[in-house]
């Protein structure tokens, strides 16, 4: 008999557990789910789906960070849940000079409170995989570019003022890097992974040429990954969407787990997936957060889970979930279907 913690490292090794692994990433309309499968709390919900990793808090991310009220640790207005960018005010948006960059209140290490992660690290429970984490998309790069200048300007001055882009993502590593550093300084031996990802692709593709991509946001990944690494920490990377053409730049960088994998996207077949990177990484996710489980039947959720157990999850290497953050129009009876016949998939 597995725990939870061997169930997901044999799995991650590409080994056979006793089962599949199972896990779940941000749960949005927490009160729909409590009250559905009547619990008290988030972390009672997630023991009684029996999953098998743990994270930080993700909704308390930002009160890791000292910082303005209605401002994001980068100086932008906080107002992520209303979609992608969709801020009233940029404040990169008219600069046109490194020294409008410069003069920009950009964060400090001193505005975040490592003891406090610390602290919620250590809250983490130890039956299951650890996953350290520090708020997302406060930590990604193409998305803090797109908070400052406003996605459209964004694209447009990579091509066209790429000193400004240059000039901002110096800035921004240079908070990312030495945060990461020091949690890993303080922690690494407390965590099994290390949240780290952005969102720089759409549902059919990139939203930036791969060769704009290697450019710009590569060498920042690159460097944390590998200062990850060297901590002996795996790497649980955030993309969403499909991005096939630098996959295998992610994967020979340190990348260890890919959150999360849209399986009916273009380019994410679990099959050609497996294929070509299922050697080198494991998976997380695939359970259709679009089709299947708010418009399937729970029967039809259960031969998701199998099918994708027989790919994916062939000689280890999976981590099966819903393939992005769970809402209310999915019917609890179809996440309780998802569980429990990951518990049923037996190696």
């Amino acid at each position: 008999m597995y725990s939870s913690r061997e169930r997901v490292l044999a799995a991650a090794s590409k080994k056979s557990p006793d089962r599949l692994p199972a896990y779940c990433g941000p749960i949005d309309d927490l009160e729909y789910w409590l009250s559905g499968f009547k619990a008290s709390s988030e972390m009672e919900l997630r023991k009684a789906w029996g999953l098998d990793c743990q994270m930080m808090p993700y909704p308390d991310s930002d009160s890791l960070f000292s910082m303005k009220s209605g401002k994001t640790i980068w100086g932008c207005e906080d107002n992520w849940d209303a979609g992608y960018s969709s801020t009233k005010h940029f404040p990169l948006a008219a600069a046109e000079k490194i020294s409008d960059i410069e003069s920009h209140p950009w964060p400090t290490i001193e505005q975040v409170d490592f003891d406090k992660i610390s602290l919620q690290i250590a809250e983490l429970d130890g039956d299951c995989v650890k996953i350290g984490a520090i708020g997302f998309p406060r930590t990604a790069v193409f998305c803090t570019l797109c908070d400052l200048f406003g996605m459209d300007v964004a694209m447009v001055n990579m091509h066209l003022e790429p000193h400004l882009i240059e000039a901002s993502l110096e800035r921004i590593e240079s908070f990312l890097y030495p945060v990461f550093e020091k949690i890993l300084k303080n922690d690494a031996k407390n965590i099994d992974y290390l949240y780290f990802g952005d969102d720089f692709a759409t549902q059919r593709g990139m939203m930036i040429s791969p060769e704009m991509w290697r450019k710009y946001l590569k060498p920042i990944y690159i460097k944390i990954l590998g200062l990850i690494k060297s901590y002996d920490v795996g790497v649980w990377f955030h993309c969403c969407g499909s991005f096939e053409p630098v996959m295998g730049d992610l994967v020979d960088g340190g990348m260890d787990v890919w959150e999360t994998v849209q399986a009916h996207l273009v380019d994410n077949d679990p099959a050609e997936l497996k294929k070509k990177y299922g050697g080198h990484i494991t998976f997380f996710g695939a359970i259709n957060c679009q089709q299947t489980l708010p418009f399937g039947t729970p029967e039809e959720v259960r031969k998701e889970v199998r099918d994708r157990f027989k790919v994916l999850g062939k000689n280890g290497g999976y981590i099966v979930g819903p393939d992005h953050s769970l809402q209310k129009n999915i019917p609890c009876a179809n996440i309780e279907a998802l569980f429990d016949e990951a518990q049923k998939c037996r190696y």
